[in-house]
């Protein structure tokens, strides 16, 4: 299981009067959630925490100096548009097995390269040195697919012991399969991943049906059309305490999630509708997990959303899904409100054996700890 992370690096007020702060408090957060999960992560690289007196645990910025040179870049600087402030994933992946953790970060893009086929590389990877830096071998992976990125996902799909990628982007999905030998192959065509040209926020690998082979979940956005944007601060779903901003997502069509079924041959299946996951509609997909929440030995899945109730997949042992997310109480508030779901966190928080959930939300929204009381039921 991978969450995927968007990364922004320059977050700087514009001049321009009707600057979008919707996008800025946006782009703001994920910046900050990138920014946390980075710094716990240095511990893995072979960087020590220095005490402090006042908070314990003292992090500090070594990104110069350990040799990651990215700039994330992510739409025009005014944000007219609700794609250009939501780019970028991050995930930590050991590519050549050779015990170190490397780093991916995914490139978004600007609507005038989009509009004239001049996107950037869809990805950078940086090889672990082993001595506290990182090398951008990008080139050396022979990967020339270039794109408006957004999440990742690491899982093995073809069970060879090497970790493959999968990326999400403005206009479809992505699998890069691992060589074993430095180098990736795009094989998003014959394995039919490409999620139908939506606009993929997220995505999870995760053996639904117990087969030994993992599955691909992937969290779609909104059913957006490049050459037909809503209008900056247009219309009542384009403004925010009476400032124009970009327009949605409310206001705008939900798109549809995938679920792929591994066929074992190097394919995928989509079986969406067979599987119930198309029964869910009318939401946001921002960030998925896999992973068991009722202790049944079969994986959930867990959708947060964005502006819409969030899902809670229930696996019900057939191939078949259910949403639970209302009755289980991690779909709303405890007031019954929908909130702006983005990032997601797992784990057994109090150590009694059952996943519980941390979720956060976009500005003036308060993130929210579910604590699973077992069964699959929130509090």
């Amino acid at each position: 299981m991978n969450l995927p992370v968007a990364r922004e690096t320059e977050l700087k007020p514009s001049a321009v009067p009707n600057l979008d702060r919707v996008a800025r408090g946006r782009l703001r957060f994920l910046a900050s959630l990138a920014l946390v999960l980075f710094y716990s992560c240095l511990l893995g690289f072979g960087w020590s925490s220095v005490p402090s007196q006042s908070a314990g645990v003292l992090f500090v910025d070594v990104t110069r100096q350990a040799g990651i040179d990215f700039h994330l870049t992510c739409g025009g600087p005014e944000k007219r548009y609700i794609m250009e402030s939501l780019c970028g994933g991050i995930a930590f992946l050991d590519y050549d097995n050779d015990g170190w953790m490397d780093i991916l970060l995914v490139q978004g893009s600007t609507l005038e390269n989009r509009r004239a086929g001049k996107d950037p590389l869809l990805f950078h990877l940086y090889h672990n040195n082993h001595d506290g830096t990182f090398t951008d071998i990008t080139e050396k992976t022979g990967l020339r697919r270039r794109g408006w990125g957004m999440g990742v996902a690491i899982g093995d799909y073809d069970n060879d012991g090497w970790e493959d990628i999968y990326i999400t982007t403005l206009t479809g999905g992505a699998l890069f399969h691992n060589n074993g030998n430095g180098t990736f192959t795009d094989v998003t065509s014959t394995a039919g991943v490409d999620d139908h040209g939506e606009w993929g926020t997220s995505a999870a690998f995760g053996d639904y049906d117990n087969d030994g082979r993992l599955d691909l979940y992937v969290a779609n956005y909104v059913d957006l059309d490049l050459n037909h944007l809503p209008e900056f601060g247009s219309g009542p779903f384009c403004q925010y305490r009476g400032i124009p901003v970009s327009c949605g997502p409310r206001g705008l069509s939900g798109a549809r999630d995938r679920l792929y079924h591994n066929n074992g041959d190097g394919t995928f299946t989509d079986v969406s509708e067979q599987a119930g996951i198309s029964k869910a509609k009318g939401s946001y997909g921002m960030t998925a997990v896999a992973a068991d929440f009722d202790n049944d030995g079969w994986p959930d899945i867990y959708v947060a959303c964005d502006s819409t109730p969030s899902f809670l997949f229930r696996n019900k042992h057939d191939g078949t899904f259910i949403d639970i997310g209302l009755e289980s109480g991690v779909a709303l508030n405890e007031d019954g409100m929908e909130q702006a779901g983005m990032g997601i966190g797992i784990g057994d928080y109090n150590l009694d054996g059952n996943l519980d959930i941390f979720k956060t939300h976009f500005a003036d929204d308060t993130n929210i700890l579910h604590r699973n009381e077992g069964k699959g039921n929130f509090e």
